[in-house]
């Protein structure tokens, strides 16, 4: 699994179903469909089910096409173990304490790490109205999850899209000074 530019770290104890995210899309009157496999949409059985691994977010009009890859990793999975760590190294030396201290504190709680995979068709297209619903959907799982979002570039936040913790820009070692130029005037 590649790193993701979004991550919702949740802390309760069950998994958030599919059915909350199908239902969130809906609300925001979004044209789209959860799927489980290769095609189709997931069954009401399968919406409910907690154990879900993946689920794919296709967007229906103004014809089919895949724009979310969503995975749910139990928190005593290898990978989430990676991520969680990741994360909390990522924090570590935040100048914001107690924004700091929030994330730090629910990141020692995750017991389902959910990472969102933006596949082309949503990438290629700004003005994607996927986009919109998508702040509903990660926003939905975090509730029901008691979780908070990572989103890269702009940081950490809770349910209801509140910052509490901003990225840090660090610094880019890649780029030299050209020999006999200096960075200092």
């Amino acid at each position: 699994m590649a790193d993701s530019p979004l991550i919702v770290f949740g802390t309760s104890g069950g998994a958030a179903p599919l059915a909350v995210m199908r239902d969130a899309l809906a609300v925001e009157g979004a044209p789209a469909s959860l799927g489980v496999d290769i095609a189709g949409e997931a069954t009401e059985a399968q919406l409910q089910d907690p154990s879900w691994e993946a689920a794919i977010v296709r967007w229906t009009e103004p014809e089919l096409h895949e724009v979310l890859l969503i995975e749910r990793l139990p928190g005593d999975d290898e990978e989430a173990k990676r991520i969680v760590a990741a994360h909390r190294e990522k924090i570590g030396a935040h100048d914001d304490e107690a924004g700091r201290m929030i994330v730090a504190d629910t990141l020692s709680r995750v017991r389902t790490v959910y990472t969102v995979q933006l596949l082309p068709a949503l990438i290629a297209a700004d003005g994607h109205e996927a986009w919109g619903a998508l702040d509903a959907l990660l926003r939905s799982v975090a509730r029901e999850a008691d979780a908070l979002i990572y989103v890269e570039a702009e940081g950490y936040c809770d349910a209801d899209g509140e910052l509490l913790l901003a990225e840090v820009d660090e610094p880019d070692d890649t780029v030299a000074s050209e020999p006999g130029t200096s960075d200092v005037e």
